[in-house]
């Protein structure tokens, strides 16, 4: 890996105008970060905040299924140069999400509970029993 020069901070419209090509002279901007990320010149910070803006914005404005958002999110974030707080937490959230959880939120929730937690989630929603994984409680006295 070649050295970095600067790390900067990642905001979720350069992000996804680089995934969506949906402006072409944001896009040509995005794509000269991404390229300057790709020989490592810089690198980025990406807050887990601002990974679940991308991804809500792509599922709920753009439409996008889950299982797709994945495979075009999925390899920024193993990116070496992209740097992501617990980023095998949101790795693995990611492959729950395109597995078939609604909500990336709920994603994350089960990957903190299998990563930290021993599997032991406090939730409501019936669904994420479904996960192997997680064993979703309703309260503290279970």
């Amino acid at each position: 890996m070649k050295t970095s020069l600067e790390n900067l901070a990642i905001d979720a419209n350069v992000v996804l105008r680089y995934l969506l090509r949906d402006n072409d002279e944001l896009f040509a901007k995005a794509k000269d970060i991404f390229a300057a990320i790709d020989n490592g010149s810089i690198t980025v910070e990406l807050d887990p905040v601002i990974l679940a803006e991308i991804i809500f914005v792509m599922q709920r404005v753009y439409k996008q299924s889950p299982a797709d958002i994945a495979a075009v999110v999925l390899p920024l974030i193993q990116h070496e140069q992209i740097i992501v707080p617990d980023k095998e937490r949101y790795l693995r959230a990611l492959h729950l999400y395109a597995d078939g959880l609604a909500h990336f939120g709920d994603a994350c929730a089960c990957a903190a509970a299998i990563e930290r937690c021993g599997g032991q989630l406090l939730s409501f929603d019936r669904d994420l029993s479904k996960i192997p994984e997680v064993v979703r409680r309703e309260n503290i006295g279970q």
